[in-house]
């Protein structure tokens, strides 16, 4: 009997196409923002602080202790938003929309063999699948936050290594350096995004980069090869050109003076003193602070307010550990520094650390402190053998965390806290709503009964998300490694390089996972969230979805055929 399969033609599939466009933006239109104005000055009022400076004309704005503590990509995202008059929530979803039309065609290579007409049904829904993941409209894209755009942005360049990686062995007469230039644009931007894209996206680069390189230099492509230095070119300029405007405005020539320079160089120093203190999330504890401030008399000054000022203990520290946690020790110091005049200009907070680092690195050589690692710049703790196991396990959390769709309803439950003037401060400039009026007699956000029934939609779309992507997941695994001995057989690059994208696909899920997962234990302790883990939820269902449509027919034949 034949077996009918669903034909789409060309005006069907771009009809459908538009319309799931314009439905996913108009849900994310009924959603709101969240935002706590004088409650997050380390995270969204920085960023907004420096989109407004940048619309000013100022770049990222005067000099402190937050200015350069962070990639900066987003505030300029937002004041392109604003000079072009475009909401911000909506224009997130429409950003988020392309990036999974981009990956949907990038994968058009797996199905090639396929009519035209089911090939199109295919790439239309992986499309749908990505564009309504339940964990793009997440509560943690409310904020004025660089999450908002970060799993976009990565999707972005994911598609392109993959679209350039699949052409260049199963459709050669295809130009590859157009998605090589998507992937490089998602690089880019991902890198200036978050300090920590470098460590995520730059091993899947690495390793596409050498197997496509093999792969073309076989073929004597070489034009081909000469192309894929495109996304690190992009990179490169990238990089540059915020390095330059940083040393335009500020004199440092550096993306961040937090992550990277003296201020690192300072904080590895202060992390090589060795401790009594066996609590995995402090970093420097307050006998490892006594003995530094010792050591160093550049940071006695900082002392007082690091131990005895009221609203630096309410603001950074631990009241159940009774310290300041890692990932809040940092930013306590940079305020301390910052009320002592560090932070009058780049030159002399770069000249201070550099100066505390100095001396304290001094000391630990020549066993004045005692020492526990070597030499080191780096905000983040080193890596222990303590570390591993509750690493470890929380890895695994976060998988489940993600394949259940955990922490992904589409409203915010708080409400936002501002004055009437900063709310609409912040609702003028971002060109959308904010959820700062209350249900009556209540502290909650009020919300209309058509956001209410938006929201029932979106949440409806999430259970069914949540019933498939880990069935979906566990068959994919079985049709990708069940696939292994047959390409292993055959070897050939036009069955090789497809299995191991897809393996690379599942690799890079499972070290964003790893990666998390450290930081949660080492330093914030703040529990599994999916801010942090969006990322990791299109990888797993490009995983599924393309191993499923490449191998699941084969291994049903199999079946069959036994």
């Amino acid at each position: 009997m034949k077996q009918t399969r669903l034909q789409l033609s060309p005006r069907a599939f771009w009809l459908c196409f538009a319309l799931l466009v314009c439905l996913r933006c108009a849900l994310s239109g009924f959603q709101q923002v969240y935002t706590w104005v004088g409650g997050a000055p380390l995270d969204d009022e920085l960023m907004f602080r420096a989109a407004n400076a940048i619309t000013a004309g100022q770049w990222l704005g005067a000099y402190d202790y937050l200015t350069l503590s962070k990639a900066m990509f987003f505030p300029v995202w937002l004041a392109l938003l604003h000079a072009l008059h475009l909401p911000y929530l909506v224009s997130g979803a429409a950003l988020w929309c392309a990036a999974s039309a981009l990956a949907a065609f990038a994968f058009a290579p797996l199905w090639r063999q396929k009519p035209a007409g089911t090939a199109r049904a295919y790439a239309l829904a992986l499309f749908a699948a990505l564009a309504f993941l339940p964990s793009s409209w997440a509560a943690y894209t409310l904020r004025v936050y660089r999450d908002n755009i970060f799993p976009a942005l990565c999707l972005v360049f994911f598609a392109g290594m993959a679209g350039a990686a699949l052409r260049a062995v199963l459709a050669p007469a295809r130009r590859l350096w157009p998605w090589l230039l998507a992937a490089g644009a998602g690089l880019a931007c991902a890198y200036l995004d978050r300090e920590d894209a470098g460590l995520f996206l730059l091993p899947f680069a690495a390793a596409a980069t050498v197997i496509l390189l093999t792969v073309l230099a076989r073929a004597r492509r070489w034009g081909a090869c000469a192309a894929q230095a495109l996304p690190y070119a992009l990179l490169a300029a990238a990089v540059l050109a915020f390095c330059g405007l940083n040393q335009q405005h500020y004199g440092v020539f550096a993306l961040s003076d937090f992550s990277e320079g003296p201020f690192a160089a300072a904080m590895g120093a202060m992390m090589r003193v060795d401790t009594e203190s066996e609590e995995p999330l402090l970093s420097v504890p307050a006998d490892a602070r006594a003995q530094i401030y010792a050591a160093a008399p550049q940071l006695e000054p900082l002392a007082c307010w690091l131990e005895e000022d009221p609203q630096m203990q309410n603001d950074f520290r631990d009241p159940e550990l009774d310290d300041y946690r890692a990932g809040s020790f940092y930013w306590a110091i940079r305020r301390a520094a910052q009320y002592e005049g560090v932070y009058a200009d780049a030159g002399t907070a770069a000249a201070y650390w550099q100066d505390v680092a100095d001396t304290l690195n001094a000391a630990c050589d020549d066993g004045t402190l005692p020492s526990r690692t070597g030499e080191r710049a780096a905000t983040s703790q080193p890596i222990r053998a303590a570390y591993v196991a509750p690493t470890l396990a929380e890895t695994a959390r976060s998988v489940v965390h993600v394949l259940f769709f955990a922490d992904c309803a589409p409203y915010e439950t708080l409400r936002s806290i501002g004055t009437e003037e900063n709310i609409a401060r912040w609702t003028a400039y971002l060109g959308c709503g904010v959820n700062s009026a209350a249900e009556a007699g209540r502290d909650t956000p009020y919300y209309s009964p058509y956001q209410k029934l938006a929201f029932g939609v979106m949440e409806a779309i999430a259970w069914v998300y949540r019933a498939l992507l880990w069935a979906g997941v566990l068959a994919a695994l079985v049709c990708h490694f069940g696939a292994l001995p047959g390409v292993l057989r055959r070897r050939t690059a036009a069955d090789t390089v497809p299995w191991l994208l897809l393996l690379g696909l599942l690799g890079m899920a499972l070290l964003r996972c790893a990666m998390i997962a450290f930081v949660e234990v080492s330093s914030f302790g703040i529990g599994t969230s999916t801010m942090y883990l969006a990322t990791v939820h299109p990888l797993l269902l490009l995983y599924a979805f393309a191993a499923l449509a490449a191998y699941g027919g084969r291994l049903r034949r199999k079946g069959g055929t036994a």
